[in-house]
């Protein structure tokens, strides 16, 4: 480059850096993250809401557990491949359109749902709930991406998980409290009308991207704006965030699988206790995600390492899941403790979508992370229904022993020991 292109090049750099680092000063971008994120607490909530009415569903529909699995599991198959648009989209168009329309169509779902009379209706309403949903998380991190400097990001990724976790927390013991006051329609009824309120207040309050952002990430990528696709080709093509991505999906196993489908019927039958004592279990898994998210993601930013908190992260879980194989032998408070235990060092998991953000300029970093969330809801629609499966399989009667559970439940921490290994090849990021 010329020298005197070379001066322009980075004085535009330099002014855009100082405008960025007096917005990101201010305490609205708090306030504009907490909006967007408001919206990936909502679509958790409404994405494990079925698994506190796992035995009232199989009922109404007369479907087996392989049945519902694949049911449940369509929200993925609509999720999954989402991500991709949703990340060349977010990345083109920024994320106050995007996020607002996509609430509304995960509210939508959340009524086709409610108002479901067949299990065609009940899967319709799963998929759009996944295509609404798949703009949620994404959008967030999107969002974070902008209005926060790079040293914040596995924090705040973290916060975010954190967030997301809530959601499903709410979902567990408090909906078992209201599907059994209200019942199950009534339940998703009032979750339709949320997806509406949030898409009003993104509407109303996050802002469009800011000049300052889009000048950043034209300088940083030196591809045109209209090269809607080089954010891909680039994500593609870089193997690191590949593996990335498969150690994500493998280290989102617990919640995936277990907590959003399959967790309440195994510490009900398993420990011997009532479904709203499991429920209450359960919300022990996903308060413990939102603390250890936050706190290693932080932990990650101290120390200016993103593959160590994921390799302890990822075998302290397993080896927290692995005890979950005892339920049966253990005090139900114990159980609950490994509970808690999985959930925090699942949390390590928030640390990849910062390491994929990392590995890439800004004019793709919403692909990236799109990317990566891909395979993570890839692997809930795979082993949701392959659990199931296995449950028929190993079952001789229509109802499912603990042994049943426990057969099905090996899956789990053989994934998460395999996605600890293959931290084993991950290569560190330039933490600032």
């Amino acid at each position: 480059m010329p020298h005197r292109l070379r001066r322009e090049f980075d004085k535009e750099f330099a002014e855009a850096r100082k405008i960025a680092r007096e917005a990101r000063a201010d305490a609205l971008p708090w306030l504009y993250w907490a909006i967007a994120a408001s919206f990936y607490l909502y679509e958790f909530f409404a994405r494990v809401a079925p698994s506190v009415m796992e035995g009232t569903l199989q009922k109404d529909f007369a479907m087996n557990a392989s049945g519902l699995g694949f049911v449940m599991g369509l929200y993925y198959l609509a999720y999954a491949p989402m991500q991709l648009v949703v990340g060349i989209t977010l990345d083109r168009f920024g994320s106050k359109k995007l996020l607002s329309t996509a609430a509304i169509i995960a509210g939508v779902g959340c009524l086709a749902f409610a108002l479901a009379e067949s299990a065609a209706i009940l899967g319709l309403g799963r998929i759009m709930l996944g295509i609404g949903s798949s703009f949620a998380y994404v959008g967030a991190v999107y969002v974070a991406t902008v209005w926060f400097p790079r040293r914040k990001l596995a924090f705040i990724m973290g916060m975010t998980a954190a967030l997301g976790t809530l959601g499903a927390a709410l979902g567990q013991a408090p909906l078992e409290v209201a599907v059994q006051d209200f019942g199950w329609r009534s339940a998703m009824y009032t979750a339709a009308l949320g997806g509406l309120v949030i898409a009003i207040l993104i509407w109303l309050i996050v802002p469009r991207r800011p000049d300052w952002f889009l000048k950043l990430a034209e300088i940083e990528s030196k591809e045109s704006k209209d090269s809607m696709f080089a954010g891909l080709r680039e994500v593609v093509s870089n193997g690191q965030t590949w593996l990335v991505s498969i150690i994500s999906l493998l280290l989102y196993v617990p919640l995936s699988t277990f907590g959003a489908l399959w967790g309440d019927e195994y510490v009900a039958t398993s420990a011997g206790v009532s479904k709203d004592q499991a429920a209450w279990a359960i919300t022990m898994l996903f308060l413990g995600f939102a603390a250890g998210g936050p706190l290693l993601g932080w932990l990650s930013d101290k120390y200016q390492t993103r593959r160590l908190p994921m390799l302890l992260g990822g075998g302290l879980c397993a080896a927290s899941m692995g005890m979950l194989l005892l339920a049966s032998f253990l005090p139900f408070w114990l159980t609950v403790v490994f509970l808690i235990l999985s959930g925090f060092f699942a949390g390590a998991q928030a640390i990849t979508f910062a390491t994929a953000v990392e590995q890439h300029s800004s004019s793709c970093k919403a692909t990236a992370v799109a990317f990566v969330n891909f395979f993570v809801m890839l692997g809930g629609f795979i082993l949701q229904p392959a659990f199931g499966a296995v449950l028929d399989i190993t079952s001789k009667t229509d109802s499912y022993t603990a042994s049943d559970y426990r057969m099905a439940l090996v899956l789990l921490p053989i994934s998460l020991v395999v996605g600890t290994i293959l931290c084993r090849w991950l290569i560190e990021t330039d933490t600032p």
